[in-house]
């Protein structure tokens, strides 16, 4: 064992991480969220991502794995209700793996149009982008 500052991971972490869990909404969280664990137990996000990352807490791994699905299923939930801001909810997502944005390929996962430099693909990709973001309202 190293020596230095002794771990704040005492018996009452667990506990003290399920209650977060069952209750985030009384600690003044919208969503369950690491940040919001880290201030109810005190600790840096950093310390929690390291405690999970250990095999011998393994428990604490799976509560927090179970945190995260819990966020990412109330941002689903919330944004598809509206109560939740779609650019938020959006954003967040990303953190979950994700995206809006599609690859369109052709035959063998080839660019569909062949022949065109980096330049020209990119200014391709952003009219394509441009164009995908307009609504008929604004055409």
């Amino acid at each position: 064992m190293t020596a230095g500052r002794p771990s704040s991971y005492t018996e009452e972490t667990i506990p003290k991480t399920l209650q977060y869990l069952e209750c985030y909404k009384e600690y003044g969280d919208a969503i369950p969220s690491i940040a919001g664990l880290s201030v109810v137990l005190g600790v840096a996000r950093d310390t929690i991502y390291e405690w999970a990352s250990q095999e011998s807490k393994k428990e604490f791994s799976d509560i927090l794995k179970v945190i995260l699905s819990t966020q990412e299923r109330t941002l689903i939930n919330k944004g598809l209700t509206n109560e939740f801001n779609s650019n938020i909810v959006k954003l967040a997502l990303g953190k979950h793996g994700y995206s809006d944005k599609q690859e369109i390929t052709g035959r063998d996962g080839k660019d569909l149009i062949q022949g065109l430099s980096k330049e020209e693909k990119d200014k391709l990709n952003l009219l394509l982008d441009d164009k995908s973001q307009s609504t008929p309202e604004s055409n």
